[in-house]
């Protein structure tokens, strides 16, 4: 376990703060790339499993970009290792603009394309 509390593993995700918000990426070396990297040796980053990452985000606002012409946005209560997963308070959006409030939604991991924690970007919503 590294100094922030995040595990690491090959294939886990990095992330990179901006403007306090973080962006995932998939590493699948833990290598950093050099001009002469045949000399350097491997790093290894913070890194946080995606399971780790949804775990974290369970109590917060994520935004859910869906198979088809769907995004969600709502306060993530839960999911499985399916990633199914329980949003309430959410706000539908689709690709024509229109927009629904719903109480409660359970969605299929098998369309969900994005994860996004944090939520819509404000004015979005």
């Amino acid at each position: 376990m590294s100094q922030d509390g995040m595990t690491g593993g090959p294939g886990a995700r990095n992330a990179k703060a901006r403007e306090g918000k973080y962006f995932y990426f998939l590493d699948y070396t833990n290598q950093t790339c050099h001009p002469s990297a045949s000399t350097h040796s491997p790093t290894m980053a913070s890194q946080l499993l995606p399971l780790e990452l949804i775990d974290r985000c369970v109590g917060s606002r994520i935004w859910v970009i869906m198979k088809g012409d769907k995004e969600f946005s709502g306060t993530l209560l839960g999911f499985d290792d399916f990633v199914n997963m329980v949003l309430e308070d959410v706000t539908e959006h689709d690709y024509s603009g229109a927009q629904t409030k719903l109480p409660k939604i359970l969605l299929n991991g098998n369309n969900i394309c994005m994860l996004i924690p944090g939520g819509m970007p404000e004015g979005d919503e």
